[in-house]
């Protein structure tokens, strides 16, 4: 397994082990919720509605790990095609193009700030040392 999904486990695509934890005490709770006649209305409203809006975090955490997911993919191709077309290695980066990549980062950083118009193109006037 790639470092990078290690940080992240179940983005990876693995089925947390607790999800079936998870869902045999939601099975238990709908199944008392069903045979409990003692149990109020109100009461059993609530716990349906809090089984409900657990679903729907459930739902709302899968489609954070497939975002964070995509992101750790785009991330890992930019920086593999970085490296490939600008001719170093991870172990020996160029320190002018180390250099150029962090300025690009503030200014992009800085155009992110609130405020800022983050529809702005970045300033291409200057020449990039990685096509030279």
């Amino acid at each position: 397994m790639h470092p990078a999904w290690a940080a992240v486990g179940e983005a990876a695509g693995e089925v947390p082990a607790k999800r079936a934890v998870s869902d045999a005490a939601t099975a238990d709770v709908v199944a008392l919720l069903a045979e409990d006649s003692e149990l109020s209305d109100s009461a059993r409203a609530a716990v349906s509605n809090l089984l409900r809006r657990h679903r729907l975090l459930e739902g709302e955490l899968a489609r954070q790990r497939t975002l964070l997911q995509e992101w750790i993919l785009s991330q890992l191709t930019y920086k593999t095609l970085y490296y490939q077309y600008s001719g170093q290695s991870p172990q020996a980066p160029r320190v002018e193009l180390m250099r150029e990549k962090e300025a690009v980062r503030r200014r992009i950083r800085e155009q992110l700030q609130p405020g800022a118009d983050y529809l702005a193109a970045p300033d291409e006037s200057t020449r990039s040392l990685s096509s030279s």
